[in-house]
């Protein structure tokens, strides 16, 4: 049971703004440099999406 005591530090995470699409209608989401398209639809709903920014975790 001594494997508990070697655990490594827990380090803070890196958040950086990012930009994304943003579906209107349901929770989904994407980073920009994975769409394609230049006004895409929600894969899930087929809805709007629209572009905002987040914060989201690189590290």
């Amino acid at each position: 049971m001594s494997y508990f005591n070697n655990r490594k530090p827990t380090s803070e995470h890196v958040y950086a703004e990012t930009v994304i699409w943003q579906c209107s209608s349901c929770n989904c989401w994407s980073r920009e440099e994975f769409v394609l398209a230049n006004e895409p639809n929600c894969p899930v709903c087929n809805s709007k999406m629209n572009r905002e920014t987040k914060n989201i975790r690189v590290e």
